[in-house]
């Protein structure tokens, strides 16, 4: 499918209505994240939560039908809102268009999105698998939390290829309450650590563990939680070294929360993943400072078929940072890092099959997609865009995720 806008205007020569909203590769379904913006830039039901909602899931149910799905095979949403009032009329249309689908999510609270009047974008993962599903730990609310929407979920989804994650947080996983309530560094790190347990247990209850997680994104609300997050996920992971993306963000989907993990779970029958340019945080510079967070872990993992890489940004693989002030030469530094580790892990920039970009001012986000998709050529991939508080370190103004599948356009 095609039409995924982030622009009336083209990027570097690329047409915004020329990037995929729908790639597969085997099971797995890479999405564009949904929007109510249109291919002429213009924004659908403005000031309108539910009606913007209903217009990025009529896109989802347009790419997925393109590529042979539904709806019911999605298995995991990403829901960025700018304001936690827009909660309620964004879940409830996400309820009513999804009834029984019950997949895992993540929602968070961001800076901006690409348009100024765009108040949802659902970033949706998916799977068409040969066999149903296991879903861990389904749940039903009436009223989720207090926050006036009935919701169907699970804590995750297990396919034959790989598993999929609810974020995790300092919230119980039966739902009791959450730890970490005072918003200090020392609360950050108390949540952090029940996150990681959660995840451990969730694992063992789908038939994996940790050693399968290949790429982990932290989410904190204050660039300070850092430093108590990274040493509790450098205890928890040990020598596993997954890839990671840090970004702060401004909220959550409840004011308690101030630390969110995610992460990308590959499983891994075919031998352990290998991990590429392994490192100690020791050794990492972010922007022009150390950072000391004690945690391990590496630039690139190739599981199977797939290749995830580290956020990347203007830092480069020489610990030296490139473009200061100045994001779009950082984004030019980020995707050479890009191509490099792409060429070590035997994968090419010809097969990326999702690229998100995130950006620390609106002001930067035409000249960074500019910069990043210039690199694919007639090769793109599915796009996502958000604009964030905050990246690892105020000298950084923006960061790739990239994921590449050597089944790209084999099915």
């Amino acid at each position: 499918m095609r039409g995924f806008a982030h622009s009336s205007r083209s990027f570097a020569g690329v047409s915004p209505a020329s990037l995929p909203d729908a790639l597969r590769c085997g099971e797995r379904v890479y999405l564009s994240a949904a929007h109510a913006r249109g291919a002429d830039g213009g924004v659908a039901g403005i000031g309108d939560a539910a009606a913007q909602t209903h217009a990025a899931l009529d896109r989802l149910e347009a790419a997925l039908d393109g590529v042979g799905g539904s709806l019911r095979d999605l298995t995991k949403l990403t829901t960025c809102i700018v304001d936690r009032g827009f909660r309620a009329e964004v879940y409830r249309a996400i309820a009513q268009r999804l009834p029984g689908v019950r997949p895992v999510s993540t929602g968070l609270v961001v800076a901006g999105l690409s348009a100024p009047e765009m108040i949802v974008q659902i970033d949706a993962e998916a799977a068409i698998p040969r066999l149903a599903p296991h879903r861990v730990r389904p749940y039903a609310f009436d009223d989720w939390h207090g926050q006036g929407f009935a919701w169907e979920g699970c804590m995750a989804i297990s396919t034959q290829d790989e598993i999929f994650l609810r974020g995790q947080t300092g919230g119980r996983l039966d739902h009791s309450g959450s730890v970490g309530g005072g918003r200090a560094v020392n609360d950050a790190a108390e949540q952090a650590d029940l996150a990681l347990t959660n995840m451990r247990t969730l694992l063992e209850e789908a038939g994996s563990s940790l050693r399968e997680v290949c790429k982990i994104t932290v989410y904190v609300s204050d660039r300070a939680y850092r430093s108590g997050v990274y040493p509790v996920i450098g205890r928890h992971f040990g020598d596993v070294h997954p890839v990671s993306t840090g970004v702060v963000t401004t909220a959550f989907a409840r004011p308690e929360i101030v630390v969110e993990i995610d992460a990308v779970v590959v499983k891994s029958a075919a031998g352990p993943h290998r991990r590429l340019r392994t490192y100690h945080t020791s050794a990492a510079r972010y922007g022009a400072q150390s950072q000391p967070l004690d945690a391990r872990f590496c630039m690139a993992v190739v599981a199977g078929d797939r290749i995830l890489l580290r956020g990347q940004t203007g830092m480069g693989l020489d610990e030296k940072l490139y473009g200061a002030g100045d994001a779009v030469a950082q984004a030019e530094q980020a995707m050479n890092n890009v191509e490099t580790l792409l060429d070590e892990a035997g994968s090419g920039i010809g097969e990326v099959v999702k690229a998100t970009v995130y950006v620390t001012d609106r002001d930067y986000l035409e000249g960074v997609i500019a910069s990043v998709l210039a690199r694919f050529g007639a090769s793109l991939p599915t796009f996502t865009s958000v604009i964030v508080k905050g990246l690892a370190s105020p000298d950084l103004l923006m960061e790739v995720d990239i994921a590449a599948d050597r089944r790209k356009g084999a099915s």
